[in-house]
């Protein structure tokens, strides 16, 4: 029953993008608003289809810990692709910072870059960081905002891995709030795996990291409180 749900899913999952992909290059041709409104469409069409085709549900935590008005980062723990999707529906037009190489998937990376996420080339060292900087600003300015996977890559459930100092640039040079998010969402989707398993996924905002810490001490204070509040998540 779980192989059948999951393969349900997943041809949901490709019809669904698909279609609002091809929209999505149509709106382009008028405004990024529509781009990012068809993106939240995205988004909400396939957290229903999970739960009503997978039976993986979504339980938020913490949005009171979310900023009432201005722009700020969310950085948030990286289990499975469920968190790419999972944001564009939660928040208002997010920004995610991703590898560039997503853009040159036609049509779905076509409309990652109308959307006006903030693409970077992990190989370019300085030039990364510089990008990451420049074109967060660009969205925060905007309102928006920013989301950032500060492991840089998916982790299994219990596990972590060094954080990259992007975060921690963002946090220094941008002057805006920066919300931890824990999650178990690679307990029921996990990295590269067809089968889902029914259930929960849980997501929680935590309270915005404190001001004035140096960029060390903040890198070290966000990973253990997102560790810390992943470890309490059911899995």
């Amino acid at each position: 029953m779980k192989w059948i749900r999951s393969l349900l899913f997943n041809v949901y999952y490709i019809l669904v993008t698909f279609v609002v992909c091809t929209t999505g290059v149509i709106c382009g041709l008028f405004s990024r608003r529509l781009c990012s409104l068809n993106a939240r469409m995205w988004g909400k069409l396939l957290l229903f289809g999970l739960r009503w085709l997978a039976g993986v549900k979504c339980c938020v935590k913490g949005v009171e810990n979310l900023p009432e008005s201005g722009a700020y980062i969310v950085a948030s723990k990286h289990q499975s692709a469920w968190e790419t999707v999972a944001f564009h529906a939660l928040l208002p037009s997010p920004a995610y910072i991703l590898k560039q190489e997503l853009l040159y998937i036609p049509l779905f990376g076509w409309n990652l870059k109308l959307t006006g996420c903030v693409a970077i080339d992990r190989a370019s060292g300085t030039k990364a960081m510089r990008s990451i900087l420049e074109g967060s600003e660009k969205r925060l300015k905007e309102g928006r905002p920013v989301i950032i996977f500060p492991e840089g890559t998916r982790t299994q459930p219990g596990a972590t891995t060094r954080y990259n100092p992007g975060v921690g640039l963002l946090y220094e040079k941008c002057g805006v709030p920066v919300v931890p998010v824990a999650l178990n969402s690679g307990v029921h989707w996990a990295k590269k795996a067809f089968l889902k398993k029914p259930g929960t996924i849980t997501i929680e905002f935590l309270p915005p990291m404190p001001q004035g810490l140096d960029k060390r001490e903040f890198i070290s204070e966000l990973q253990n409180r997102i560790e810390a509040a992943c470890a309490q998540l059911p899995d």
